[in-house]
């Protein structure tokens, strides 16, 4: 599927807050995991938590008019592969693994502690999530009933099971598998509204036909989701623009903040000749 064929923002964005979070990948700003009632041995709930909450914290809204999306390309691999491998030994099943390796709970358990009762999905892409978030935000928002999008992005190190998932689907791009430690995790968020509606003080828009030129990221990487973060801590510091490129032959982004996210506030982002075909085989919701 080409680059044309795929949903992008068709109007800017507002960025509210946004959060990062590692562990166990040997970074310096590795976290300790926060405990979260309900989840264990995994790292993906957690991380999801905590992006989140930095976000809501950082920014409180009404949870009524508050969506979530969440993206993943193989979710909570690391229970579901323990679960996996107490059924294989003959071990007694554990109902606790089977609920929390379902990408949903996590989000379940956020808009519990934060009384967001608009709608929640769960995306696994092969696509860069960044675009499909920021392309899921922009069709929620134009619900009249939401203020405000929450989106994340989460990723595992994984194991050998998932490294098999990547090289199988790699075979024909290229691309790199995970490099990342079997106990490591990787957490990003935003939270979205419409520049002129949410008082946003950045703003991100799609950047007419530029693409990204850089190197090609692994399948399902998050790191659009982290460069997006760090981007919109630097206008809120410097001012500005900046131009975000994601990976060859994929929609970049304009980042602006002050007036420049204010001139945009009701813009369209210069796509409208656009195919927005969304291919279903290549982005689906988990049940």
């Amino acid at each position: 599927m080409t680059t044309t064929d795929r949903m992008v923002p068709r109007s800017p964005l507002g960025i509210l807050a946004s959060a990062t979070a590692t562990h166990g990948t040997g970074r310096d700003d590795d976290i300790a995991l926060p405990k979260l009632p309900g989840f264990v041995e995994s790292a993906f709930s957690p991380l999801a938590y905590e992006v989140g909450e930095r976000c809501l914290t950082e920014w409180p809204g009404d949870g009524a008019r508050t969506a979530v999306a969440l993206a993943s390309m193989t979710g909570d691999t690391t229970t579901a592969d323990l679960a996996s491998r107490r059924m294989v030994s003959g071990r007694v099943h554990n109902p606790l693994l089977f609920m929390q390796a379902t990408a949903n709970s996590v989000l379940g358990h956020i808009s519990r502690e934060f009384g967001i009762t608009g709608q929640m999905f769960s995306l696994s892409t092969l696509d860069d999530p960044l675009t499909e978030l920021l392309a899921m935000a922009d069709l929620l928002l134009e619900d009249t009933e939401l203020d405000r999008v929450l989106v994340l992005g989460v990723e595992l190190g994984g194991g050998a099971r998932v490294a098999a998932v990547h090289r199988e689907l790699a075979l024909d791009g290229g691309r790199p598998v995970p490099d990342l430690p079997v106990s490591a995790g990787l957490a990003a968020a935003a939270l979205l509204g419409r520049p002129g509606d949410a008082g946003a003080p950045v703003s991100v828009r799609t950047a007419g036909t530029a693409y990204g030129t850089g190197a090609a990221r692994r399948l399902g990487s998050i790191q659009g989701l982290f460069d997006l973060a760090d981007a919109h801590r630097r206008l809120l510091r410097d001012g500005g623009t900046h131009l975000l490129a994601t990976e060859p032959e994929e929609p970049a982004f304009i980042l602006g903040s002050g007036a420049e996210a204010r001139s945009h506030s009701g813009a369209g982002s210069g796509t409208g000749t656009r195919d927005t075909a969304r291919n279903e085989t290549e982005t689906h919701a988990h049940q």
